[in-house]
């Protein structure tokens, strides 16, 4: 249901048991970090039995249904049959970098660890139920920091004002919470902050609006057009980094990331194959998706994919941001809010409608070098947008 996903909730059944069932109709609907999902059934049939009822939590590998198809035939959907890690091409055991790391810093060999992730991949989980098993550690544990009394806080007298509300985080919440530490923890970021002209930018958008019929042209798709036209010039940006591997994945088509604010965070719908797509597709696709998105209706190919983000977070005010880079992605464009600002014009002052740039890379694969090159790129895009046009 999606890279680093380990687990989704039951919110219906859609076909009862005894159910009949139509491939390619939806069956069960599940909530992840990332959304709620309809899972089509795979196969004509009946739906012999539920893995779960509504509302449980299951995790990613156990059985989500048991299913007879035409010819009496019973299938399992959801369960993983591997008893023993397999290994990669490059003869490890599957494992995401941060398992890896955490593995090497307790001296545990991952072969030894009893995996539970889709193809004998070993899970953060599983390593830490293996490492409670073994009750030690090659290596001594980080030594206690003493906090300073000048920094603890006092708890407050009984009845000097109300008690503290505590409530679980969602799933959605944690999804955001791991994800992001993920990219803290591993990504050396750097990021480009400028001002770039939107004069003619914003000049462009009413014109659209205008032989468009009034139809809404929202700043994100022509920002996400910039993104993909500089991408074409720069296509290092468009990639993927495997450093355990030691390998980089040039992509050949973008799957453009859209973060899209929701009720209870922040998700990133997913267009495929975007700089296919005329200005008034992407429009449209960018529509489409961040309206389903803000309704918990994307599917789950429409939040997995992304090869490249843009965020508009300039809606919400504010100016300047540190977007960040979610691996295995190297980059993200963060726009700020189109505002009057007093700039330098043929030697004289003239009040003009600028955007906030702030444009992250991975520094692993990035140099600055190169993401000042391809921050102007954008730069120059916004400036005369002519070019973003012709499609």
């Amino acid at each position: 249901m999606g890279e680093g996903l380990a687990e989704a909730a039951i919110v219906r059944w859609l076909v009862p048991e005894g159910g009949v069932l139509v491939r390619m109709e939806p069956m069960v609907e599940i909530e992840t970090a990332k959304s709620t999902v309809e899972i089509p059934s795979p196969v004509d049939g009946v739906l012999v039995s539920h893995g779960a009822p509504e509302g449980d939590t299951v995790e990613v590998g156990t059985v989500l249904a048991v299913l007879e198809t035409a010819d009496a035939r019973a299938v399992e959907v959801g369960g993983d049959r591997v008893a023993r890690p397999s290994r990669d091409g490059a003869g490890r055991v599957p494992a995401a970098p941060t398992v890896r790391r955490r593995a090497a810093q307790h001296g545990a060999d991952l072969s030894e660890v009893p995996a539970t992730g889709p193809g004998g991949r070993v899970l953060a989980a599983d390593l830490e139920a293996f490492l409670a098993g073994r009750g030690t550690s090659s290596r001594p544990a980080a030594a206690p920091v003493a906090i300073p009394a000048t920094a603890a806080v006092e708890p407050s007298p009984p009845g000097a004002g109300h008690a503290d509300r505590v409530e679980p985080l969602s799933r959605m919440r944690r999804g955001i919470a791991s994800a992001l530490h993920r990219a803290w923890s591993e990504v050396p970021l750097i990021t480009d902050l400028r001002d770039a002209d939107a004069e003619g930018l914003v000049r462009a958008r009413r014109s659209l609006q205008e032989e468009r019929g009034g139809a809404r042209v929202s700043y994100t798709a022509l920002f996400a057009a910039a993104a993909l036209s500089a991408l074409r010039a720069h296509p290092r940006f468009n990639a993927s980094l495997d450093l355990d591997a030691g390998m980089v994945r040039h992509h050949s088509a973008v799957g453009l990331g859209i973060a899209v604010a929701v009720p209870d965070g922040l998700t990133v719908a997913v267009v495929h194959d975007a700089a296919s797509l005329t200005l008034a597709a992407l429009a449209e696709a960018i529509d489409d998706v961040a309206g389903r998105a803000r309704a918990g209706r994307l599917t789950a190919a429409e939040t997995t994919g992304a090869t490249f983000t843009v965020s508009n977070y300039g809606q919400f005010g504010g100016r300047y941001g540190t977007p960040l880079v979610v691996p295995p992605q190297v980059a993200i464009a963060g726009f700020g809010p189109i505002a009057d600002a007093v700039v330098a014009v043929d030697g004289v002052p003239a009040v003009r409608k600028t955007v906030a740039l702030s444009i992250s890379a991975d520094h692993r694969l990035i140099d600055g070098a190169e993401l000042s090159v391809f921050c102007s790129q954008i730069e120059r895009l916004i400036a005369d947008p002519i070019r973003l046009l012709a499609g």
